[in-house]
């Protein structure tokens, strides 16, 4: 009888165990954020073609059209928002039936000039777009410098807002949040190099906890870009892989090298 008392605790523990690595979330490139995608050699097709599932790009605006730049002094005329991501975006849904996409768009300057411009200039895309109420493929989420939380339900329901913070939001406000993006440096100083601390760990815990009890998911930018943090950032359940390494994070995740 003792004997059988001590085995049920071991049966009791292994299924526990087992249930754990069944509920591990396989990670793919679908999970994956192009940040700052208009800098790299190929803006769009390179984090499109490589399956990722959510793609950035910073907007100015400037004599009324989106125009897609990190700063001001680098804008040129041929980097619109329309020609760099909206028009490839809709020729691709157009063979890609099944591709989903989260597009971030990062207001650089005033949102009461730019949030206009961008309800006009996606127009051509509504016909894909995701939100309460309407199943679609494409997710909008503005982010930057965002209005508060109270101008945010005067915009419409497709378009949805990233935030660094899931607090002092009322619950209609809430719906209107379609990311958390939180600096990784708030959390932590780590350089991707050697073993995290366990104090920094807690840190991004707390921080991943609270955006999941929210309903949201989470993403922390400016991290080490490396395969070292890419597998931290994982274990710990954040939802977005952020990256400016396109092609070595679609192959980490395709590899499924954080299972190993």
């Amino acid at each position: 009888m003792n004997k059988l008392k001590s085995i049920i605790p071991l049966i009791a523990l292994s299924f526990a165990f087992g249930s754990c690595l069944t509920s591990t979330k396989d990670y793919t490139p679908a999970d994956a954020h192009s940040h700052n995608d208009y800098k790299n050699s190929i803006p769009f097709y390179r984090a499109y073609d490589a399956g990722f599932g959510s793609i950035e790009a910073d907007v100015f605006a400037v004599n009324g059209h989106l125009m897609v730049a990190h700063d001001e002094k680098d804008i040129t005329p041929d980097r619109s928002l329309k020609r760099m991501y909206l028009d490839p975006l809709i020729e691709k849904f157009k063979r890609d039936t099944t591709r989903k996409l989260r597009l971030l768009i990062e207001i650089k300057k005033d949102y009461t000039i730019t949030l206009p411009l961008v309800l006009e200039e996606l127009k051509p895309l509504s016909q894909y777009f995701d939100y309460p109420g309407h199943a679609g493929r494409l997710s909008i989420v503005m982010t930057g410098a965002v209005p508060p939380g109270e101008v945010m339900l005067n915009y419409p329901a497709w378009l949805s807002f990233d935030v660094d913070h899931v607090g002092g939001f009322t619950p209609q406000q809430l719906t209107k949040i379609g990311l958390v993006s939180v600096p990784f440096s708030r959390f932590s100083k780590w350089n991707g190099a050697r073993d995290i601390t366990q104090r920094d760990v807690d840190r991004l815990t707390v921080m991943i906890d609270s955006a999941h009890n929210a309903g949201k998911k989470i993403r922390f930018w400016d991290t080490p870009d490396n395969p070292t943090c890419w597998n931290e950032l994982i274990s710990l359940h954040a939802d977005v892989i952020g990256t400016d390494r396109i092609n070595q994070l679609a192959i980490y995740l395709d590899k499924k090298d954080y299972l190993q």
